[in-house]
């Protein structure tokens, strides 16, 4: 199984963030939300795989923005948030597993998403060749901008004594080392800042 920072409050985090009715939080949830549903109507995607889907709260957002998700897939291993994902969305498919698992092999996905969870990967490499060999056309990537993400936190007051880093986060990248880490991978498109997120496209290497 590939090793995560998955917490007992993990779930209690992530419901909190997309429920969080600030203002500011809210509008650049937004904006990146405005942002990817972009990146998708561009690339049409005919099948989408979603790595660490969560509750599926993107999900929500992406087909309110008109995006076609008839073809959404997501995969997670807390088994909570697949329960939650599944009560609201019943005609797609999720599934709690591994994607390093062999029952993935020989899969293929136009768009493949890994959103804000990168940075709560032992090892993000491994993945993110995974992620290249189950991908056709594009996969898109997000992470938190660092060190902007580990400022908000402390100008909000949380996680005050780890200086605003999030307990599930073990990388941090900024655009530039961003680039550099998914380059050997794949072909790094483009980086779209939306604050404090960084979002890359890039197309696997064959």
């Amino acid at each position: 199984m590939s090793s995560t920072t998955i917490r007992y409050d993990t779930t209690e985090r992530h419901i909190a963030k997309y429920n969080n009715p600030n203002p500011l939080h809210r509008l650049s949830l937004g904006r990146f939300h405005a942002a990817l549903a972009s990146e998708l109507r561009s690339l049409d995607p005919r099948s989408i795989l979603d790595f660490g889907c969560g509750e599926a709260f993107t999900l929500d957002e992406l087909a309110r923005l008109g995006v076609d998700v008839d073809n959404y897939e997501g995969v997670d291993l807390r088994t909570d948030a697949l329960e939650a994902a599944r009560a609201r969305w019943p005609e797609l498919r999720f599934s709690c597993a591994d994607i390093l698992d062999p029952a993935f092999d020989g899969k293929r996905y136009d768009v493949t998403l890994a959103l804000e969870v990168m940075e709560h990967l032992y090892e993000p490499g491994r993945i993110l060749k995974r992620l290249v060999e189950l991908t056709d056309k594009a996969l898109i990537i997000s992470v938190p901008h660092e060190p902007w993400f580990q400022l908000v936190n402390l100008i909000r007051g949380r996680d005050f004594i780890r200086l605003g880093n999030h307990p599930e986060h073990v990388q941090h990248w900024n655009s530039q080392t961003f680039a550099d880490f998914i380059s050997p991978y794949a072909e790094v498109v483009h980086i779209r800042r939306s604050f404090p997120f960084i979002l890359a496209t890039a197309r696997p290497r064959r």
